[in-house]
């Protein structure tokens, strides 16, 4: 029995021929089996595989790539939230605290010794200073703005805070003197942080301050329209357009 192969237009003809008379067995005619061997050893499909397994890769480690580029920049971002978050919580509590230091010296007995109310004061001092310094670090204009309304209250009763010993400083914060405030009239005191003063003027700043740095803190992220991802002040609509 002999293979003659006249023509190779698919795998059929590999066994087109088997049944044909003898008379043709020449080397020539026999060639198609090493594609046999190939197709039959696997080669054709190990090196389709090897090709299209390169491709796959190259791809894969493009992506791989263009992912970890889109990790560490919402990583980044998502650090400067939670920096950004921190620091609106500071300014809401420092506006707490600054509120109860108010109502501490307010709330004085006419009889109260000189020692209790320097300390009030003195407690009032600090706390302001800290409040100035928080909300100076957050990035909200309502902040900001109520943060310039109280250094304007203040500056619009300099004389009266010199007069027991609290200065203004070129910081636009507070120092309290205590020989200046030894001296002092205490009932100034009383007046300056009584009901319609300076101090329950600051202390409605205060309180609106910690209010809008309240609700900032707890705000959550979204995505911008440029694919940021960043906490949202002001209106939803104007973070996605």
């Amino acid at each position: 029995m002999n293979i003659s192969i006249s023509a190779k237009n698919d795998y059929s003809y590999l066994f087109n021929s088997l049944n044909k008379s003898s008379g043709s067995n020449s080397i020539a005619d026999m060639s198609w089996l090493s594609d046999y061997s190939s197709i039959k050893s696997g080669s054709y499909g190990k090196l389709l595989k090897a090709y299209y397994s390169s491709d796959d890769g190259a791809e894969s480690t493009v992506k791989s790539a263009a992912s970890k580029l889109a990790s560490d920049r919402l990583a980044t971002e998502k650090t400067a939230l939670d920096e950004a978050t921190r620091s609106y919580q500071t300014a809401s509590n420092k506006a707490g605290e600054l509120q109860k230091s108010i109502s501490s010296v307010s709330s004085l007995e006419d009889d109260a010794d000189d020692d209790a109310v320097y300390s009030a004061v003195s407690s009032y001092v600090k706390n302001y200073n800290e409040l100035v310094d928080s909300a100076a670090k957050t990035n909200d204009s309502a902040i900001t703005n109520r943060l310039n309304s109280i250094e304007t209250t203040t500056g619009s009763y300099e004389k009266k805070l010199n007069g027991i010993g609290i200065s203004i400083g070129n910081d636009g914060k507070l120092s309290l003197d205590k020989d200046t405030f030894a001296t002092a009239d205490k009932s100034a005191v009383k007046e300056l942080f009584g009901r319609g003063s300076y101090g329950s003027n600051v202390n409605v700043s205060a309180a609106m301050i910690q209010s809008t740095a309240n609700y900032d803190a707890l705000r959550s992220g979204t995505y911008t329209a440029a694919g940021s991802y960043s906490s949202l002040t002001g209106s939803l609509w104007d973070s996605t357009t």
